[in-house]
């Protein structure tokens, strides 16, 4: 398969893929292009750069020749694997695949990721990241960031390892702004991807207890997240939450300036005042003089917004400009989605759907909101993964938790909470699909009541809602 049969134009020239990976070409030079980038076999089409990786239970190598076949013009191969297996390759090569070797198919990835960012030297590079609320906050920058600039930025969570590096490859020469998230579940993965994109300007959203079960420690998971500040030059700025107790430790090496957000910080610095909490339906607030009506409840959200604004005012935003980004914001799937419903029973509620991701921050803030509403309240806990060591006694404290707001139903779903369950409260299940479950929740409910779904992704809280939702109201799983 050649590239020219595509009609391409190529993002990195063959010498620039070369030496941002270190790589060794296999094949002939001519028509070298690639116009797309993917480590998903079944993501290739004309033109595509495949990169197979290498986990604990697949190797990618076996999807080549197959990758190949549906249009890949350039594959970036393990050196020990073409030690083993270099006839395969070699024929591919043969019939106009470029076959690339390097030492390690993830860093090839994220070095040619590192060298395609650095063809946009004028682009304005914003990082985004923190324990949890990074991915509705890097919506709110981009929704905010629009109404000034041509912006690129990170489609839903690819905000991984290999996500960012992808990611990056979406940079085109008319955007003006890249704005991208950052997550991590492992040691310097952080640092991995800051590599990658070098921000000059850099956002934490907090420093809380998400994924504490694999780095041990907050202050470990601020070593890590700090890492997101390390590009940053004298130019650039990294912002923080003025109420975070390690914004000391996390900005201490920052070469730029350092920001502060939050609803900590006097008005005469920030410019914003809580007008008032609409519950459910948002929050007011006024911004050097403008009233904004932020669509998203939860003063979490409100802390979120404000991140986006201090931002935004750094980068010339206007006062106009934010009202208008904030105001058309709209909460991606699976995040506080709020609606009124009408279940299968006939009662008509208000469901709160927050079943993306949990951890102890997310999930007390969900709780501490959606207990504060009018109508009787039902909800629906998840268990909060990857917490480790610190699971036990994390899913006790949301039990307490629920119990001291004198929630009229609690059900909690999943064996860490069944673990600590208090017999005196809550109802138990094993998972989504255990018998009774969705009868327990109808059983629950009145008219006007308040359902909550708050849980790790993994719980699949979301295939709750064909057997209580009647089939007229259109919300998704």
């Amino acid at each position: 398969m050649s590239s020219s049969n595509c009609s391409i134009k190529s993002l990195m020239s063959l010498n620039e893929l070369l030496d941002a990976t270190r790589g060794t070409l296999v094949g002939n030079p001519e028509d070298f292009a690639f116009n797309s980038v993917a480590t998903d076999s079944r993501n290739v089409k004309c033109g595509t750069l495949f990169v197979p990786l290498v986990g604990e239970f697949q190797d990618g190598h076996k999807y080549v020749p197959q990758s190949v076949e549906a249009g890949a013009s350039v594959v970036l191969i393990n050196k020990s694997e073409y030690e083993k297996n270099g006839k395969i390759y070699d024929d591919l090569a043969e019939k106009g695949a470029k076959i690339i070797l390097v030492e390690n198919t993830l860093h090839g990835l994220q070095d040619a990721a590192e060298g395609y960012v650095k063809k946009f030297p004028n682009l304005i590079k914003v990082a985004i990241t923190g324990s949890c609320g990074k991915t509705t906050t890097k919506e709110m920058v981009v929704s905010v960031l629009k109404e000034k600039f041509n912006c690129v930025w990170t489609q839903g969570n690819f905000n991984s390892e290999t996500g960012l590096p992808l990611s990056v490859f979406n940079i085109r020469e008319e955007h003006e702004c890249g704005i991208f998230e950052m997550g991590m579940n492992r040691e310097n993965e952080i640092g991995e991807i800051a590599k990658v994109l070098k921000p000059e300007y850099a956002l934490i959203t907090n420093i809380g207890t998400a994924h504490i079960g694999i780095l041990g420690s907050r202050e470990n998971i601020a070593k890590e997240k700090r890492k997101v500040y390390d590009y940053i030059s004298e130019k650039g700025c990294a912002f923080i939450p003025e109420n975070d107790d390690f914004k000391a430790f996390a900005t201490e090496n920052v070469k730029g300036k350092v920001v502060t957000f939050g609803v900590d910080v006097p008005v005469e610095k920030s410019g914003a005042v809580l007008v008032k909490e609409n519950g459910l339906l948002g929050i007011v607030f006024n911004l050097d003089g403008t009233e904004i009506n932020l669509p998203v409840s939860g003063m979490y959200n409100f802390q979120n917004a404000l991140g986006a604004v201090a931002l935004a005012k750094v980068l010339g935003v206007t006062t106009s400009q934010i009202k208008k980004g904030l105001e058309s914001f709209r909460n991606i799937g699976g995040r506080m989605e709020v609606s009124e419903v009408v279940l299968t029973n006939g009662m008509k509620v208000t469901l709160v759907k927050d079943c993306y991701n949990a951890n102890p921050d997310s999930m007390s803030k969900a709780i501490e909101l959606c207990a504060g509403q009018n109508g009787k309240k039902v909800f629906v806990l998840g268990d909060m993964k990857e917490l480790g060591e610190k699971a036990v006694q994390a899913h006790k404290e949301i039990i307490e938790l629920v119990k001291s707001k004198k929630i009229e139903k609690t059900i909690f779903v999943g064996s860490d909470f069944e673990a600590v369950c208090d017999n005196s409260y809550g109802v138990y299940f094993d998972s989504v699909e255990s018998d009774g479950i969705e009868k327990e929740i109808l059983d629950s409910v009145s008219e006007g009541s308040v359902i909550l779904l708050k849980g790790s992704n993994s719980m699949k809280l979301g295939n709750l809602l064909p057997k209580i939702i009647s089939e007229s109201n259109g919300v998704e799983a």
